[in-house]
């Protein structure tokens, strides 16, 4: 009889250590609902640009899109965003431009909202804004038909209006 306890005691023990085992492997390394990290903040946005190079007032009508892109980036508003893009949206559509805005956890958002803050170029064709980095965000005039959009934002140089700001640099 006493044998039979010590057996039915380690089979017991040996029971509770494969189900705590079970139970730990199920788990796994779920930190659970409580441990999930926060949604990323919107990024920290200040003044849009509002004067050329020459430090003259920009017109509201260019600075219109530009207000509604620049709040759009810095609420991560990606719909938003969508509407106030032109089509084509430089070489390409603006749902591929939106896919690229929403890589690396949105960080082109802030800086399309910090090229925004940058040095503005005004011209015939409307405002091309300048990042010292690099970045590079074109504006269209808009005609009574058709009201100006983005119609073009860059991380890189790389683009046709990379001329303008390279001139605007040179000044």
């Amino acid at each position: 009889m006493r044998r039979r306890t010590r057996w039915l005691t380690a089979i017991a023990a040996l029971l509770l250590l494969l189900a705590g085992t079970v139970w730990l492997a199920a788990r796994g390394d779920d930190p659970g609902p409580a441990a999930v990290a926060p949604a990323p903040a919107a990024p920290a946005c200040g003044p849009l640009t509002t004067t050329d190079l020459d430090g003259h007032p920009l017109a509201e009508g260019l600075l219109a899109p530009a207000r509604a892109v620049h709040d759009a980036a810095c609420h991560r508003d990606y719909a938003a965003l969508g509407r106030l893009m032109d089509d084509p949206f430089g070489t390409r559509s603006p749902a591929e431009a939106l896919t690229e805005l929403h890589a690396n956890d949105g960080a082109p958002l802030t800086v399309l909202a910090q090229t925004l803050e940058s040095t503005a170029v005004a011209d015939q064709g409307g405002l091309t804004y300048c990042h010292p980095h690099g970045a590079i965000a074109v504006f269209a005039r808009g005609t009574p038909d058709h009201q100006g959009k983005l119609t073009d934002f860059t991380l890189t140089g790389d683009n046709p209006m990379g001329e303008v700001c390279f001139e605007a640099v040179r000044r």
